[in-house]
């Protein structure tokens, strides 16, 4: 018996002190996004089509129905419908958006942001990089400018680059709003926090009050707040926390985790123990998250924003496909039904992960536009 105590005792102190070290990786250690893979081949490239080459290791993306974008090493552009699929291809719709045209035999990836990283491509107009000055000094932000009072300010994910927003901003744009998309603290060219994490809002909610504030302080009558994963906890944060959160219109949140012991359990349910190869116990993860907790300095109750949902405000449009494999669709199924007054739950099909816009951009547009009309119209003081 004795034996057995020891053995269960190292087996959830090792451990949890292991997977402890894993979610600092995973979950709360700030990275610089990773450079794209150029491994697909272009095998052909024709009028508004490109063949691209289809093999054991391409992405799911290279095949999946919507919109999508691809990069080569000197250019930027679209894929859309297909319109063949061999084997060992695909030839698909294709449209050009920055730099020359790709050739065959280059190698490229396809991503889901679908427009490069500069607001102008999207924006369809001149677009700046701007600073707003936050807690910890100047954070960079890009800067489209509108004929309307109502500014949309757009908020990245964990570790994601700004380019994740230029999906919303395109459509934002298109519709006469100021969009501001924003860095935080701990993002490349941004103040880094004394420890260098991202703490999931409970921190980098002061980043999205003073661009806000900035806002604000530039002629902007209200915002519409707009978060992507994490950025959806950050959003949720300053509405919580924030004094100017009675400013807020409307929020849209895409694929939000609002919940990041959910976030950090469903992706510990995908793990398999090293050697053993069993799936990680339950109770494993827990003694992880409060090793994590201590460590740091996590208040795994502070990151549970849907716990705090009767405390919101402000309409919101939430978009999330059901086979969500980062952040669980339950979080989303949870916000809607606790506040069916303020949510409307736009759920798609799918396992992508902040990808409803790629796999039914004409769907998540209409949604999208709607609600902003319907929060702030043309002509609202």
């Amino acid at each position: 018996m004795v034996a057995v105590l020891v053995l269960g005792l190292v087996f959830f102190a090792g451990g949890g002190w292991f997977y402890a070290g894993e979610i600092r990786d995973g979950a709360l250690a700030a990275k610089a996004p990773a450079p794209p893979v150029l491994q697909t081949a272009v095998l052909a490239v024709g009028d508004r089509s490109i063949t691209l080459a289809r093999g054991p290791g391409a992405p799911a993306e290279l095949t999946t129905p919507g919109t999508w974008g691809l990069r080569w090493a000197a250019g930027y552009g679209q894929l859309g419908a297909i319109r063949s699929l061999g084997p060992d291809r695909v030839e698909r719709a294709f449209t050009r958006l920055q730099g020359r045209a790709p050739r065959a035999g280059e190698r490229s990836a396809v991503d889901g942001y679908a427009y490069p990283a500069d607001p102008a491509v999207a924006a369809g107009r001149p677009a700046r990089e701007i600073s707003y000055p936050s807690p910890l000094g100047p954070e960079p932000a890009w800067l489209v400018d509108g004929r309307r009072g109502t500014w949309v300010i757009l908020v990245h994910g964990y570790n994601a680059a700004r380019a994740e927003t230029l999906r919303t901003l395109a459509t934002v744009a298109r519709q006469g709003y100021p969009a501001l998309a924003i860095g935080y603290r701990n993002d490349p060219g941004a103040p880094a926090s004394s420890d260098g994490l991202r703490h999931w809002g409970a921190t980098e909610w002061r980043d999205l009050e003073a661009a806000t504030g900035y806002a604000l302080g530039h002629g902007a009558t209200g915002v519409v707040l707009a978060g992507y994963s994490m950025g959806g906890a950050v959003v949720a944060s300053f509405l919580l926390s924030s004094p100017l959160a009675a400013r807020v219109r409307g929020v849209v949140l895409d694929s939000p985790a609002l919940d990041l012991g959910e976030v950090v359990d469903h992706g510990a349910a995908d793990r398999d123990l090293p050697l053993l190869g069993t799936p990680v116990p339950p109770a494993l993860t827990e003694v992880a998250k409060g090793i994590a907790g201590l460590r740091y300095h996590l208040d795994w109750g502070e990151l549970d924003y849907l716990d705090r949902a009767g405390r919101l405000a402000a309409p919101m449009l939430v978009f999330q496909q059901s086979g969500d494999p980062t952040v669980p669709v339950a979080i989303s199924e949870t916000l809607a039904a606790e506040r069916p007054d303020l949510v409307t739950f736009e759920r798609f099909g799918g396992a992508g992960h902040v990808q409803s816009w790629n796999v039914d951009r004409p769907r998540y547009e209409r949604a999208l536009r709607a609600f902003l009309e319907r929060v702030a119209p043309a002509g609202a003081a």
